[in-house]
């Protein structure tokens, strides 16, 4: 094993609960309407086509993304920079640059948010590539932006392991070939995960099972 691509939402940082927050904020000043949770969860890991679908069927059948999404990303950006690393990550990070483990990131959010959050979390020197969804036409569950992050690095699906919190993070690593690791969180632990999975608790018990394929 020479690598460890890292998911963004969700396993590097709790962003999805602020994107939900965000939403029913901005839906609920708007339209005074409150949307199911699970119709959030059903768009984790992937777009929110889901969402924008459940919102013209059931709130407004005029509402279009250009009229909540700059709003939604501006609160979400003012936010995520004071959000923390999720616990047991950095200590993860650390101990993979110290085995020589190779790191990248493969996510279904912009650039800039990445960027902004892993640069002021001082974590940005891990990552030796991203791949995220300014770089391709289909995100998660799709396989492309595993299939990009494989690329960047130069490496076989085997030579690698994909970490993830979401079903549809976790569909796209199994379908890019790569064994997948899942570390589910309240929002995403009911979601149905491929078989092909290993799924674990916690961030340290990724840690124990990637150091021991490592050493292997």
């Amino acid at each position: 094993m020479e690598a460890v691509i890292f998911d963004f939402d969700g396993t590097i940082v709790d962003t999805e609960a602020l994107w939900i927050d965000v939403y029913q904020e901005l839906i609920q000043e708007r339209y005074a309407y409150e949307v199911p949770l699970e119709v959030f969860q059903a768009c984790i890991g992937t777009q929110d086509t889901s969402l924008y679908d459940y919102l013209t069927t059931h709130v407004d059948a005029h509402i279009t993304r250009d009229e909540l999404s700059p709003f939604a990303e501006k609160r979400v950006n003012e936010r995520l920079v004071d959000l923390p690393v999720k616990d047991g990550i950095t200590d993860l990070l650390r101990t993979l640059h110290e085995h020589g483990v190779r790191m990248a990131i493969a996510s279904g959010s912009q650039l800039k948010f990445i960027a902004e959050f892993i640069n002021k979390h001082s974590i940005a020197h891990y990552f030796e590539a991203i791949r995220c969804a300014d770089d391709v036409v289909h995100v998660k569950p799709h396989p492309e932006i595993y299939e990009e992050a494989l690329f960047v690095l130069n490496l076989e699906p085997e030579q690698c392991i994909a970490i993830e919190d979401s079903e549809n993070g976790a569909k796209s690593a199994v379908a890019a070939k790569i064994p997948c690791i899942v570390v589910p969180n309240d929002l995403t632990s009911s979601g149905h995960f491929p078989e092909e999975v290993t799924i674990l608790s916690t961030v340290e018990e990724a840690k124990e099972q990637i150091l021991a394929i490592h050493t292997r």
